[in-house]
């Protein structure tokens, strides 16, 4: 079962934010400024900065994820994504013979693919438990395992990667496994930081467009309506 949690982040991060934002444009300390902001400044500080795509300020706060039941095929993406750090269970070093390996839904709902599927899988983890017993290095028996076998792994990201991971990964598009995980650290984050994570989504939420061009009404999910630009209108209306 895939399973995300935010692990640590940093402290009052949408208050580091509009510290970092002020700084750029005002010749005073850390310190002063810091006392000198109100709960309403911090959030209007977040939302000018965003709308206008000052998004340097948000690297200055850091979010760490323990990322688990997911499958290579996920990490193998996530890693592309590399303003990051990331620490993975290693096949190398540990034993892989008990872990389990997910099923796409488009195959589970094929009950005569499934059976194919699970069987095949479930030969790869018996060879892979001969090639251990015979003396072969956990480094080489991995070789057998497809990348459907599950791991976990530790990724720590900045605001500012996080937006672009859930532009590019909250889209309709995208595998169904990395979606879900970026839907499910969205949720997370906004538990924490709502004034920072209810601008980030897909572009079609976010900016009214859509990168695939003429696919862009296949999954339903582009709505010719942008959350930044709605938001912008209301601020330039008051």
């Amino acid at each position: 079962m895939i399973e995300v949690r935010v692990v640590n982040y940093t402290p009052n991060p949408e208050l580091q934010i509009a510290i970092a934002a002020r700084s750029c444009i005002e010749d005073k300390n850390y310190e002063f400024i810091k006392d000198e902001l109100k709960q309403k400044d911090i959030e209007r500080i977040i939302k000018t900065v965003i709308l206008k795509n000052h998004l340097s300020v948000l690297e200055h706060a850091n979010f760490t994820f323990s990322i688990s039941g997911v499958t290579r095929i996920l990490t193998h993406q996530l890693v592309r994504h590399r303003i990051a750090s990331y620490s993975q269970l290693s096949q190398q070093r540990t034993d892989s013979s008990e872990l389990k390996f997910s099923t796409p839904p488009d195959i589970k709902n094929r009950e005569d693919l499934l059976i194919e599927y699970e069987e095949l899988l479930n030969q790869c983890r018996e060879l892979y438990k001969r090639l251990i017993e015979r003396g072969i290095s956990f480094g080489s028996a991995r070789y057998v395992l497809p990348s459907s076998f599950e791991t976990k792994i530790v990724a720590t990201l900045n605001a500012r990667s996080l937006f672009n991971v859930f532009a590019q990964r909250e889209c309709q598009k995208e595998d169904w496994e990395f979606r879900l995980v970026a839907r499910m650290m969205h949720v997370e984050l906004m538990k924490i930081s709502p004034f920072i994570f209810k601008y980030a989504g897909p572009l079609c939420q976010t900016k009214g467009v859509c990168p695939e061009g003429k696919r862009v009404f296949e999954c339903g999910g582009y709505f010719g309506v942008s959350l930044v630009d709605s938001e912008l209108a209301e601020s330039i209306e008051r």
